[in-house]
């Protein structure tokens, strides 16, 4: 919840507190978001522009289950940009290192809206 605080706020001090350097993140699906961001200035750049290209991006954390190998964060993005609106559930599966978190998988319920979210 404190990392996810951070990142929510650009808290930068708190989320290199709470990352690892090879910090990696994984974005499913097809479209231009998509794909594997290694190193936490290239996550935090990733993350970055989605703010930066949209005209509104909301996430909202609902639960967070914890096991003892991995993490998941349930959370429904809302968001607009130009003609295009989204809004649906992912899964963000979180695997730590130390307490430090090391990799991300970003997983939506509806793949297919986030992937035309993003086209054009």
């Amino acid at each position: 919840r404190e990392l996810w605080r951070g990142v929510s706020s650009a808290d930068l001090e708190a989320v290199e507190r709470l990352t690892t350097d090879d910090f990696t993140w994984h974005a499913s699906g097809r479209g231009a978001r998509s794909g594997t961001f290694r190193g936490r200035d290239s996550v935090l750049d990733y993350l970055a522009r989605i703010g930066e290209d949209t005209e509104r991006f909301d996430s909202d954390l609902e639960d967070v289950l914890v096991g003892d190998l991995y993490t998941a964060l349930l959370y429904r993005v809302t968001g607009e940009r130009g003609s295009h609106k989204l809004d649906t559930d992912f899964v963000l599966l979180l695997r730590f290192e130390l307490d430090r978190l090391a990799e991300a998988w970003a997983v939506p319920r509806d793949q297919h809206a986030v992937d035309e979210f993003w086209s054009g």
